[in-house]
């Protein structure tokens, strides 16, 4: 089997993971992602902060339109130079963007994110639009605003209402002497920000000041006391309510990230700007990047997931339970599968070194994918590497494009990459794991058999280590 058949295997299963909805966020696997690694980076301050800058640096140069991640590293082996790559070669619009913004963080006229302001929204316009309004999304939910309502009612709050929203006293100059109770000066904050989002940065008045509005309210609800208090509510009766906490908290950060984050890159780093900078423009040959068609029919791939013929109860379910699996399938039957920017910067960089290395943090537009996150923490393990990102979201992409032969060092005897191999089997036993769990009984015998026989294996080994 060459890498094009691994490749439409492993295309296949990834698009029916999608259509089950499949994220492998906080699943029981061995090296499930995690959405965010902030607290164990904690402990290593130099780590954390490149994470960061390199976070921010990618940020500041993706436009938000489909397909557009874009990934930044440092490479230190010689004279400190950044690396920039994205999923696919860049244009000559990405190219111009790297230099005007690397250009303007080295600048003396440019003292925070604010100086930025004309060239964020003329690059990163689109993507800070779809924050806005996904944040508009969460904060008008009806669940959310009932969770708010309910929990304020059992609430209690610090005597001095300013501690209850760190940094953002000036915001109760509004109220005069007399502050209201907490539960009115929340739904103040909340309605604001509601009214502010509604129209995203598509609105015709849209200017810095509305921007840094926006800034000033996503800010002190992200920090509140009472949204903490939602996060890290350990009680399981209220789980729901602490995912749509969460939630809204991520989308908060999101909005916020484009200030607090380039501010903290001219903090941090302004002396170092301009800093020299190339783009990754390999072509790499002997991968799974190529168009090609996945099978016609859904159905055909469950069948395969399932390794029987589907009985009528299962398309039943599966038309109950996906009535846009069909549709969906037909809509996105072409793959065009890339290599994505995280694994282009590793493979640029080359052969991992004989000595021991250190963390190499790789800093990406948004979180890496299921199968990134898998492919990084299999090379990591087989050749002693230590390349991270800032985390991931866990979703399955379809045109993700296995390396290959791309990696060169990592082909073994039969021509295939350890480390793609290394990705192949976990995926397929997610899927198989996923569609037991929507169709349980119905894998096939060979598969039961499989589980029962691991089943007796670990049963084995537990009484191998059991006193009497």
């Amino acid at each position: 089997m060459d890498v094009m058949d691994d490749q439409r295997n492993l295309s296949e299963q990834l698009q029916l993971l999608h259509e089950l909805q499949y994220s492998d966020l906080d699943m029981p696997y061995q090296g499930a992602s995690t959405h965010s690694n902030r607290q164990s980076r904690r402990g290593d301050s130099n780590t954390n902060r490149e994470v960061r800058l390199l976070d921010t640096i990618a940020l500041a140069l993706t436009t938000g339109n489909p397909g557009d991640v874009i990934a930044a590293a440092f490479d230190k082996r010689e004279k400190l130079q950044l690396v920039l790559a994205k999923n696919g070669p860049p244009t000559p619009d990405d190219v111009a963007a790297a230099n005007e913004f690397i250009s303007l963080i080295g600048a003396r006229a440019v003292s925070n994110a604010v100086d930025l302001f004309p060239f964020l929204i003329r690059r990163c316009g689109a993507n800070i639009d779809k924050r806005i309004r996904n944040l508009h999304t969460s904060i008008r939910d009806e669940e959310l605003r009932n969770d708010f309502a309910l929990a304020l009612e059992a609430y209690e709050p610090e005597a001095d209402i300013t501690a209850e929203f760190p940094g953002a006293d000036w915001l109760f100059g509004k109220y005069g002497d007399a502050t209201p109770p907490i539960a009115t000066v929340w739904g103040d904050f909340v309605e604001q920000i509601t009214d502010s989002t509604s129209q995203g940065l598509s609105a015709g008045d849209f200017s810095k000041s509305k921007y840094t509005q926006i800034l000033i309210l996503a800010d002190a609800l992200k920090r509140s006391r009472f949204l903490k208090t939602l996060i890290e509510d350990r009680n399981l009766l209220t789980k729901d309510r602490k995912w749509r906490a969460e939630k809204l908290k991520r989308r908060l950060d999101k909005v916020c990230q484009y200030v607090t984050g380039i501010s903290y890159l001219i903090q941090k780093s302004k002396r170092y700007f301009p800093i020299p900078h190339h783009w990754v423009m390999d072509t790499f040959t002997g991968t799974g990047e190529s168009v090609f068609n996945l099978c016609e029919n859904a159905y055909d791939a469950v069948s395969r997931g399932l390794d029987r013929p589907l009985s009528p109860a299962i398309v039943d379910k599966l038309d109950k339970d996906f009535p846009s699996i069909r549709s969906n399938w037909e809509r996105q039957q072409t793959m065009h599968t890339c290599i994505h920017a995280e694994l282009r910067l590793i493979l640029h960089l080359g052969p991992p070194s004989t000595i021991k290395s250190p963390i190499h943090p790789i800093g990406v537009s948004k979180r890496s994918c299921f199968c990134c996150t898998l492919w990084i923490e299999s090379h990591n393990c087989i050749f002693g590497t230590r390349w991270m990102t800032s985390g991931s979201h866990g979703k399955p992409y379809a045109n993700w494009a296995l390396p290959g032969a791309a990696c060169s060092y990592a082909i073994q005897a039969d021509g295939r990459s350890s480390v793609d191999k290394a990705v192949l089997k976990p995926v397929s036993t997610r899927l198989t794991d996923a569609l037991d769990w929507h169709f349980p009984g119905q894998s096939s015998d060979s598969e039961q058999e499989e589980l029962h026989r691991q089943l007796m294996d670990l049963a084995a080994d537990l009484a191998d280590q059991l006193p009497w």
